[in-house]
Parts: C-alpha cells; sequence; structure tokens
C-alpha cells in the first residue's frame, strides 16, 4: 500500500524539506502517525508543533488525572489528533493490583467526562527493566504476556496498545500454546507498536520484519517506531537530524508492500533536532 504520492515524495527530498509537514499531507500519506509525549509540564507550543508536522496521535503520560489533561486532550481533538493514556511500570507485571489502581482512576476520569476523553490505553511496559531479567527472562516474559492477557480481558472496553522491543523472539509456552513471545502481544492487543529504533530504513525494517509480517498476517495495527533522544548513535536519528529521519520515513514505503504505522519517540527530542 502506497503512503505518498511519488511526485510530492520526490520534491520534497528535492527541497530537502525539514519536517514531516512537508512531506506527509494528512490527505496523501497513508499511515497513522503517533509521537510519545512522556513530559504533561511542556507548554502548547509543542502542541503546534505536533499540528504542524501531521500528528495522528499523541500517547500521553500523566500519573494523576486532572482537569489540565482534559483541556489538553480537547486542544488536542480540536486538531484532529487523538490523545491516548501513555502508561507503565514493569513492575505491574508481578503486582496486578497496582495497575488495577491506575485503571481504576483513569475509568473514573472516563465516566467523568464526556469530552476530552482518552482513546485508549498505551502500554509502556518493558520486562526488561527488571533487575532480574537476565536470571529469570522467560519467567518474566510469560508474567508479562499473562499481564496483558489479564489486562485485555479484565477491561475488554478499553483499547490496548503495547510497546514491544524487537528482538521480544523468545520461544515460549504459554496456555499450552507453544510460538515467539511476540506473537502472544500480537495476539492479545490491539496495536502493537515495535520499538525498531535504528537510525535507517533498511535496518528499521531488519529488526522489525517478523513482527510486521506477523501483524499483517494477523490483521492487527502495527507501528514501525523511531527514535530521536539521546542514545547510541545506531539507536537513534539525534545526530543524523529531522531531514534525514524524514527521509528515512519515506524510504520505508520503497522497501516493503506491508502495512504499517509510525511513531516517534518523543515529542521534545524530536523538536529538538537539528534541522
Amino acid at each position: 500500500m502506497k503512503r505518498f504520492i511519488n511526485l510530492i515524495l520526490i520534491c520534497c527530498l528535492i527541497l530537502g524539506a525539514t519536517t514531516l509537514a512537508s512531506c506527509n499531507d494528512k490527505s496523501t500519506h497513508g499511515y497513522t502517525l503517533g509521537v510519545w509525549w512522556w513530559d504533561n509540564r511542556l507548554d502548547d507550543s509543542y502542541l503546534e508543533y505536533a499540528v504542524d508536522n501531521d500528528v495522528d496521535e499523541i500517547y500521553y503520560y500523566t500519573s494523576t488525572f486532572s482537569e489540565s489533561n482534559n483541556e489538553f486532550i480537547k486542544k488536542a481533538n480540536n486538531n484532529k489528533i487523538d490523545v491516548y493514556w501513555l502508561c507503565g511500570d514493569y513492575r505491574w507485571i508481578e503486582d496486578y493490583s497496582s495497575f488495577q489502581e491506575k485503571m481504576n482512576d483513569f475509568l473514573n476520569y472516563q465516566i467523568q467526562n464526556t469530552i476530552g476523553k482518552f482513546e485508549g490505553v498505551h502500554l509502556d511496559v518493558e520486562p526488561h527493566q527488571h533487575e532480574e531479567f537476565d536470571s529469570r527472562r522467560e519467567e518474566l516474559i510469560l508474567l508479562y504476556i499473562d499481564f496483558l492477557n489479564k489486562t485485555t480481558n479484565d477491561y475488554p472496553q478499553v483499547h490496548f496498545d503495547a510497546d514491544i522491543p524487537f528482538w521480544l523472539e523468545d520461544v515460549v509456552t504459554y496456555n499450552g500454546e507453544t510460538k515467539e513471545a511476540y506473537k502472544f502481544v500480537v495476539d492479545i492487543v490491539n496495536r502493537v507498536f515495535v520499538m525498531s529504533y535504528r537510525d535507517s530504513a533498511e535496518q528499521i525494517l531488519n529488526v522489525g520484519s517478523a513482527e510486521l509480517e506477523y501483524a499483517n498476517q494477523n490483521n492487527k495495527p502495527v507501528f514501525l517506531c523511531v527514535e530521536t533522544g539521546n542514545e547510541e548513535d545506531i539507536v537513534t536519528f539525534l545526530e543524523e537530524g529531522k531531514k534525514y529521519m524524514n527521509e528515512q520515513i519515506a524510504l520505508l514505503e520503497e522497501l516493503t508492500n506491508l502495512k504499517y504505522n509510525i511513531a516517534i519517540h518523543h515529542i521534545k527530542t524530536w523538536r529538538e533536532l537539528k534541522d
């Protein structure tokens, strides 16, 4: 499925476009563009940046639900941007009750607001952050899968996304079925976000290809994700800058016919990238 009109793409590359807005008009790109929003203290200029760059979705972190959250969502919605509640704590896989407390707050917020609601929950629960992951790898991966399964069963009315590392390919047995761990995640949640953090289109597809193919086979929306923060050079576009990142995102459509979306980590560092 083509995601750009070729003529527009060629023109953008020739002109050296420095923002996604220059290449990706919402009427022409065929994927959803999302961005993580980890700091809820950012001013409205960051939302303006998201609007200018044709962002479709924001994954918005908050630990408490307040009027300011509601105002932000309404502003985003007025600009045709959906907002999902971004949350995550690796300890939830062993302490489900703590997650339930947070979900109760979320559901109360949703009930109390007729407008300015979240579209769903974006889970950034990463079992590899556990200090004992190396020695308990299989156990913790299975606990993670079980956490997602319980979550979607307990809250069937809620849309759930899940972030996963591209290397979550351990073969495990869960509920009598044996397959790669990422396949269980794709099966369970509404959408999967592959943290395919590499700084070229070829490598993004290389590390995310298995998840991309499986999600397509099962008709599940999948996001290929890029990093803009201060990480190892191979992981992030920090050193290369916006123009190069945009070119690599544009190049993805030439390298695969599979359906995918794009998510950028995260709004603050993306905006601060050099042109």
